[in-house]
């Protein structure tokens, strides 16, 4: 079975120059809705962002969502799934910090804040093929992104001992600490296909340049990657966020 998969930070607020939120939802339903995905991660998710989302992809699929705090931190990473294709089995998520499975601020040595990671057991309903989809945006810091790479893998494994892959804003390049801990327990999608290592974080700039390469989809040994291709197109001359988005073909 092929999976298509899109994952895409947002952008969690409005900025100037035609890129407020409004402005820029409907550049990132057109960008997303071409690659005819099977499933969606975001990243940078917040309540500003509901009614585009809804509107724009609720008939089509469903949304799993958990804040990351319910009062002075509302953002989080969604996923969604083509509600005719598959069935939800279990839903879950975790804070990335000493304490999981409370609310709780974790390791972001830069801004500290709450970081979580959402997931799904989700069953495709043709083949009754089953997998784990999971969706996060890490930290800064090399210490902090080890020990979420770690935790992850850790989640991973007691939830169930399926197919799984990890997507998300994961704020690490291929040379840092956490990328290696994170190709310890998972393989890198872009790296065993496209191999393109250019920046997936842009700020609205025009260049590909950069080592600002921060946006991935892992996998586990279960699951074949088959490409990843990075989206920057723009629309009508406009971008749709400040990062990049992935479009991932893996094969279960």
């Amino acid at each position: 079975m092929e999976l298509s998969i899109v994952s895409f930070n947002i952008r969690c607020c409005d900025d100037p120059d035609g890129y407020s939120i409004a402005e820029r939802a409907p550049r990132l339903a057109q960008v997303i809705h071409a690659q005819h995905p099977d499933l969606i991660a975001l990243q940078e998710y917040r309540p500003a962002w509901e009614e585009h989302i809804a509107r724009n992809f609720g008939g089509e699929y469903e949304l799993f969502n958990k804040y990351r705090n319910e009062t002075d931190d509302m953002e989080s990473s969604p996923i969604l799934w083509k509600k005719d294709a598959f069935s939800c089995e279990r839903t879950g998520y975790f804070w990335l910090s000493d304490t999981p499975e409370v609310e709780s601020r974790g390791w972001d040595e830069l801004y500290n804040c709450y970081r979580m990671c959402v997931w799904a057991v989700l069953k495709h309903n043709a083949s009754g093929c089953r997998f784990i989809f999971m969706n996060t945006h890490f930290g800064f810091g090399d210490s902090g992104q080890t020990a979420s790479a770690r935790l992850i893998s850790q989640y991973a494994q007691c939830i169930s001992n399926l197919p799984t892959f990890v997507c998300g804003d994961f704020n690490m390049t291929p040379a840092s600490a956490g990328y290696a801990e994170m190709t310890r327990h998972f393989t890198d999608a872009n790296a065993v296909t496209a191999r393109d290592w250019r920046a997936t974080y842009h700020a609205y700039g025009p260049a590909l340049g950069g080592d600002e390469h921060i946006d991935y989809c892992f996998t586990n040994p279960q699951i074949t990657p088959k490409s990843v291709r990075v989206l920057d197109e723009k629309v009508e001359e406009k971008y749709p966020s400040d990062h990049f988005g992935l479009h991932i073909l893996l094969e279960i």
